[in-house]
């Protein structure tokens, strides 16, 4: 959550849970593409957890933190979560300004609409267009994948070039890319998991993970707003609807620090105007199995490979005149 365009969202999470809260400005894509943002991000954890010489901060203990973040913030939440996860299974130490630390977990992320599909192949992405402000893809697979159609200038087009702003091609289905497609085994381990979303186009992917989730016994907690918009909490702040969104996440945050998290295995589905809520097993919530979701990766990734291979290839034609 950048500082000079979260200040509001933070200061009432802040407010409500009486904790204080690091905005970290990472860098961002094009200019910097994966994975600028999660060595920022990790760098930024590390210096809470173990400060360098000469800082102005004790160390914050892991069990004190929680990673949040919305939409791509929230992606950068959980390909960290994830990078931490597979560190510790190599080394339960990292070097870090040349003292070797304890590679801790947060005590929870806590994330409204997280992209977790780079590729953006889940069925909402087109059936929840309705209620959402993000267009899905304009793009069909029976073309050539093209890079978004932005005016020309000193960042964009890259060189060499590629058909997205955040990533190579090949990387797009890349755990640490796109967190729907890392194994459900990888998040073993993980501390509590809290999602809010509207009926949006990213809602698929992150209940799709939620259910991975859940599968492998990560305590997760969801809430899904009826008729609402991606990240609408922020953006409708003093309605009632963005209201009962920061209820629902400070009170994770609150209950994360103090381990008394419920987990379910059910999504909680908050009606318009907060009229009603019933619960949705995640089991049920999205009708795609894993190997379908894993299908789709695949063939948008293909997808975008090949539109990538073949713009390169005009430019080192051109660049050999």
């Amino acid at each position: 959550m950048d500082p000079c365009t979260h200040r509001i969202p933070v200061a009432q999470l802040s407010k409500r849970t009486g904790a204080p809260i690091l905005s970290v400005r990472y860098r961002l894509a094009p200019q910097h593409p994966f994975p600028s943002a999660l060595v920022d991000a990790l760098v930024a954890y590390l210096s809470l957890i173990a400060p360098p010489p000469g800082s102005l901060h004790e160390p914050v203990p892991a069990k004190k933190i929680i990673f949040s973040g919305d939409s791509a913030g929230g992606n950068l939440c959980l390909v960290l979560l994830q990078t931490l996860l597979t560190l510790r299974r190599i080394s339960p130490t990292i070097r870090f300004h040349g003292q070797d630390i304890p590679i801790e977990l947060p005590a929870g992320l806590a994330m409204s609409s997280p992209w977790c599909d780079v590729t953006r192949s889940m069925p909402s992405v087109v059936n929840n267009a309705l209620y959402d402000y993000l267009a899905p893809p304009s793009q069909v697979p029976e073309t050539l994948y093209q890079p978004p159609s932005i005016p020309a200038d000193t960042i964009w087009p890259c060189k060499p070039p590629r058909v997205d702003l955040f990533s190579n091609a090949n990387a797009a289905i890349h755990p640490l890319v796109s967190p729907l497609a890392a194994r459900k085994e990888l998040w073993k381990g993980s501390p509590p998991i809290y999602m809010n979303m509207g009926e949006e186009g990213l809602s698929d992917e992150g209940l799709l993970l939620a259910r991975k989730m859940c599968q492998v016994g990560v305590p997760v907690v969801v809430e899904q707003f009826e008729g609402m918009p991606h990240c609408f909490g922020l953006l409708m702040v003093k309605t009632p609807a963005g209201k009962r969104f920061f209820d629902g996440m400070s009170k994770f945050c609150s209950d994360a620090i103090a381990g008394r998290v419920e987990p379910s295995s059910c999504l909680t589905y908050i009606g318009y105007k907060l009229r009603s809520a019933r619960e949705i097993p995640l089991d049920k919530a999205v009708s795609l199995t894993d190997e379908e979701v894993d299908e789709r990766l695949r063939k948008s990734a293909e997808w975008r490979i090949k539109g990538e291979e073949e713009l390169q290839k005009q430019y080192y034609e051109k660049a050999k005149l």
